[in-house]
């Protein structure tokens, strides 16, 4: 269940020009997805990654947009329907942890980018991305290293060690504010493709 601890970003801070600029939402999308594609765009906003991502599976492609702020889904249902793609994006009112509307195991990637040290149900979360992921799926996730120590939403090193251990990793960084990994359902072998220097240098920045 969403706690009132839960951050809520300004949309003008997580959807705008700079941010498109500086890392583009079609990259992610193309990199990770294909054609006909099952996605999760966890901690959606107000849709900077969503439409990037249903662009990319296309029609016979379905993304769930999941939010726990009925406004900024509000706005992105409004957007939705003005590109009229109803019929590939799902908007869902709902944490992180309680998204049980999305049948085990039939998920090809789940974006989570700065979504756990925005909420304080971290084990929820956790335990719902590596539920609904399929095998061969991978999930995207990302916090700033920053958060107070009080915090209820910060993840420290030790428990991004933890959330880790949980899955298969594929691949890991991070930057002067945040770590990142790419990461397979639990159980599975490593079988993503190491990414190049190149693009791994300029990961997705979190909350």
């Amino acid at each position: 269940m969403a706690s009132r601890q839960d951050r809520k970003i300004p949309s003008i801070l997580t959807n705008n020009l700079l941010r498109r600029l500086l890392t583009p939402p079609e990259a992610l999308a193309a990199r990770y997805l294909g054609p006909g594609a099952q996605a999760v765009d966890l901690g959606c906003g107000a849709g900077f990654h969503t439409f990037a991502i249903g662009r990319r599976v296309g029609r016979n492609g379905h993304v769930y947009a999941v939010d726990f702020d009925p406004k900024v889904i509000a706005r992105l249902e409004s957007r939705i329907r003005r590109r009229r793609s109803e019929g590939v994006i799902e908007t869902q009112t709902a944490s992180a942890s309680e998204i049980d509307f999305i049948q085990s195991g039939t998920i090809d990637f789940v974006l989570a980018e700065g979504l756990l040290c925005c909420m304080t149900d971290h084990e929820g979360a956790v335990r719902q991305i590596g539920r609904i992921l399929r095998p061969g799926g991978r999930a995207y996730l990302s916090v700033i290293k920053l958060a107070r120590a009080r915090d209820p939403r910060g993840i420290s090193r030790e428990e991004w060690e933890q959330i880790l251990a949980r899955f298969t990793l594929l691949d890991r960084g991070e930057g002067l504010l945040s770590r990142w990994a790419l990461v397979g359902p639990p159980g599975g072998e490593p079988t993503g493709p190491r990414l190049p220097e190149s693009s791994r240098a300029g990961r997705l920045p979190c909350c």
